[in-house]
């Protein structure tokens, strides 16, 4: 009975990894604008970068004609995570370089525990 309730207590802590699902993404273009902050510093991080362009899309209006809208990422306290959220996530060969050297078009997908804390994102091409 004690080897059951162990094996039991186990499987339910690993209950949140497996609840992380899929809920949505975006497209964005990393241009020239977004690979600098508002103060004129530029960025050298995929994930400040990121922050910076959804900055650009939901604060100052700079959007590039490729980038799409998000429901996530409006407020300040939502895009200031996107650095840790792109850490946490699982990474593609050559994507990093691509988004901090800029000029390029991304898909990012927004991935989140069952309660609907986001909890990583993932970032990819955004054209086959």
């Amino acid at each position: 009975m004690r080897k059951f309730l162990l094996s039991l207590g186990l499987a339910l802590l690993a209950l949140p990894a497996a609840a992380q699902q899929n809920i949505g993404g975006y497209y964005a273009y990393i241009g020239a604008a977004d690979l600098y902050n508002s103060s004129g510093t530029r960025l050298t991080s995929p994930g400040a970068i990121l922050q910076q362009d959804r900055a650009n899309f939901h604060r100052y209006g700079v959007r590039q004609q490729w980038d799409s809208a998000d429901p996530w990422f409006g407020s300040q306290g939502h895009r200031a995570s996107l650095p840790s959220l792109y850490a946490d996530g699982p990474k593609y060969s050559g994507i990093a370089q691509q988004i901090v050297n800029g000029d390029g078009y991304f898909y990012i997908q927004v991935f989140a525990w069952g309660d609907g804390q986001m909890a990583y994102i993932t970032v990819s091409q955004g054209a086959g």
